[in-house]
């Protein structure tokens, strides 16, 4: 596996963000905060590596199929349905 050099600008704000960064995982530079962070960037959830997006859809599907769908005429409607 190759290295690869990434250059970038960032704001005041986002190297304050990065700095805080750095200090609460006690990483020794900038270069290895910035790739701690990658990689949790990069990472999927735990929730999305376990999810059974088969099993959902399969049940979605049904739904669709079955009639069990709601329509909406305004963004109000599908919100008070969603509290009630």
């Amino acid at each position: 596996m190759g290295n690869y050099t990434l250059t970038t600008n960032l704001s005041d704000k986002m190297v304050e963000e990065v700095n805080k960064h750095k200090q609460l995982r006690h990483k020794k530079s900038i270069e290895e905060t910035i790739i701690d962070l990658l990689n949790d960037a990069l990472k999927p959830p735990q929730y999305f590596t376990n999810y059974d997006w088969k099993k959902a859809e399969d049940e979605a599907n049904y739904n669709i199929s079955s009639g069990k769908t709601k329509s909406f005429s305004t963004i109000e409607d599908f919100i008070a349905d969603l509290e009630k």
